[in-house]
């Protein structure tokens, strides 16, 4: 199945408009594909029949039923993070080049992240952030790291700046005032956490500019985006790397540093008086 997600996702830019509904369709309900036909499906994609059977060719498949089977027998596989964790030892267990494997799954995600994110696509970013009135960050479960690391170092640069923070429970407080001069950045991975597009959804509503970190351009916080940076986090393991997205903060927040300089230096001087009246730190 993953392997299907990924054709799809690498051949989305050259899909016709029809085709791409299909895609979109599939991309984001392919469990339930095993238990449709061809025309339920087009029904759900709005387009005719024949276009999803073009489709399901174009995909390598020889017939619908082919297509079916294959499905159907990936999602009878167990997902679960145990699963990944014991298909990660089976792969891995005596390779003496586990630390390399682990960084050139890295570099390689490094790799396609530059080949993915155009530099017109950043810098465009890198301005509708800069312009916000309100900066939100969204990124939950190990996402929330991210989007922590964002805020905390942006908010040198920024005028405003706010992690959404499902803690007490005050969303409605949190989002009273976004609206169509702010800019909403979600970060979320593939397994793509409901709350994030739940609330992604909602702040969309409100004509916000939403800024997308994610791991293909249909996922469905790509989806509901006005921009895709598209990054993997794909390595030989259970578990996810941040490395190539950490990278992409980074290069942001650089970028927003250099612009933003000369509203920051002063902020920045007055913040280095505090550090060392309150002794923050050693040297």
């Amino acid at each position: 199945m993953d392997k299907i997600l990924k054709k799809i996702s690498e051949d989305y830019q050259i899909y016709s408009p029809r085709q791409r509904k299909v895609a979109e369709y599939l991309f984001q309900n392919l469990n339930q594909a095993i238990l449709m036909n061809s025309r339920q499906i087009a029904g759900e994609a709005s387009v005719s029949e024949a276009t999803v059977v073009r489709f399901i060719a174009r995909l390598g498949f020889r017939s619908f039923t082919e297509f079916k089977q294959a499905v159907g027998r990936k999602i009878i596989e167990d997902y679960s993070t145990s699963k990944r964790l014991v298909e990660s030892a089976e792969m891995l267990n005596g390779k003496s080049s586990l630390f390399g494997d682990i960084l050139r799954g890295d570099v390689e995600n490094l790799k396609a992240m530059a080949n993915w994110i155009s530099e017109e696509m950043f810098n465009k970013a890198v301005e509708k952030m800069c312009s916000a009135r309100t900066l939100y960050i969204l990124g939950l479960r190990s996402s929330y790291a991210l989007a922590f690391y964002l805020a905390f170092d942006l908010r040198f640069f920024l005028r405003s700046v706010r992690v959404i923070d499902l803690g007490v429970d005050d969303l409605p407080e949190q989002l009273r005032d976004i609206g169509r001069s702010d800019v909403l950045v979600v970060i979320s991975f593939k397994r793509y956490t409901r709350n994030a597009v739940k609330i992604a959804e909602k702040i969309k509503g409100k004509r916000t500019f939403v800024i997308a970190i994610t791991n293909s351009k249909l996922s469905p916080i790509a989806q509901l985006s006005d921009i895709s940076l598209i990054t993997e986090t794909k390595i030989p393991s259970y578990f996810e790397s941040y490395t190539a997205p950490m990278s992409l903060l980074n290069a942001l927040i650089t970028a927003i540093a250099l612009r933003e300089k000369d509203k920051a230096l002063p902020m920045l001087d007055k913040l280095e008086k505090e550090f060392q009246a309150f002794e923050t730190f050693i040297k």
